[in-house]
């Protein structure tokens, strides 16, 4: 299977799910200067991209007041940092959206039902601030778009190649709203 990039889209904010955080777990908003702490997540779990020092700048650095509202990590009992997860927003056609952006869990913690708690917390931010959302991922990651399509996205087949590449989704991956949407 191609691993194209894909866009996925909410048009409201109503009726989030609701997934509680797991005893032992915590969520914790980030706290300044810690972009190093992001940086070391996504360099163990993001398997798809290289990650550098720079990163987090580069993505972060023009808006790191609001970081400290709008961004999350998910913490072991003990306070280590295993996820992030930031509540985000971009221009699209003049309007501004929520965007959840760089949801990434350290590999020795995925598996564990852990992003649903983290797509909560940021999901009910978002709402705080807009009426629509929307995500970027990969063809590659099926397990996180199942997550999303819990949570009420649905492909956004605006873009080039995206119905060859919901297809492809759709042949690894079975999910309701998947299977409504494509037919």
């Amino acid at each position: 299977m191609k691993n194209y990039s894909v866009r996925m889209i909410r048009e409201n904010m109503e009726n989030i799910p609701q997934f509680p955080i797991p005893d032992g777990y915590a969520i914790r908003n980030y706290r300044r200067n810690e972009g190093h702490i992001w940086t070391r997540i996504l360099k163990a779990g993001e398997p798809y991209m290289e990650i550098d020092d720079g990163l987090f700048d580069r993505e972060f650095k023009r808006h790191l007041s609001v970081m400290e509202d709008r961004s999350f990590y998910l913490t072991t009992d003990t306070g280590e940092e295993i996820g992030t997860i930031t509540a985000w927003w971009q221009n699209i056609n003049k309007e501004v959206w929520g965007q959840i952006h760089w949801v990434v869990i350290h590999p020795d913690y995925q598996g564990n039902g852990l992003s649903k708690p983290m797509m909560t917390v940021a999901m009910e931010r978002l709402k705080q601030s807009h009426e629509r959302c929307f995500l970027g991922t990969s063809t590659g990651r099926p397990a996180a778009i199942k997550v999303y399509l819990d949570f009420g996205f649905m492909p956004d087949l605006s873009h080039e190649n995206s119905r060859e590449a919901w297809t492809e989704v759709a042949s690894v991956l079975e999910h309701p709203l998947l299977g409504e949407f494509m037919s």
